[in-house]
């Protein structure tokens, strides 16, 4: 995955972390799954969004802007291109 998605997708549901939900910084899931970590956090979201979870591949197989649309964009509809600019803002800086 490109390695400005995870940042900005926890910017866009947690303000950067400031308002995580049980060491879930990226409201996976609907924030309904604690994690015992932001690293564990990250290792599970990395590890579905990249494909590598069986039980979720299909979602998550295509490329960035797919992978938005599966991660929130069916019920945020503007969500993608929402999580796409904060990702263009963090390469510019």
């Amino acid at each position: 995955i490109d390695w400005r998605l995870l940042p900005a997708i926890a910017i866009r549901e947690s303000s950067g972390g400031k308002y995580t939900c049980d060491n879930n910084p990226f409201g996976w899931a609907s924030c309904k799954i604690d994690f015992e970590s932001i690293e564990d956090a990250i290792e599970t979201v990395a590890w579905n969004l990249g494909g590598k979870n069986l039980k979720t591949k299909n979602y998550y197989d295509g490329d960035t802007r797919s992978k938005l649309y599966h991660y929130n964009g069916t019920v945020i509809t503007p969500y993608p291109d929402q999580v796409l600019r904060i990702m263009d803002k963090i390469a510019s800086n």
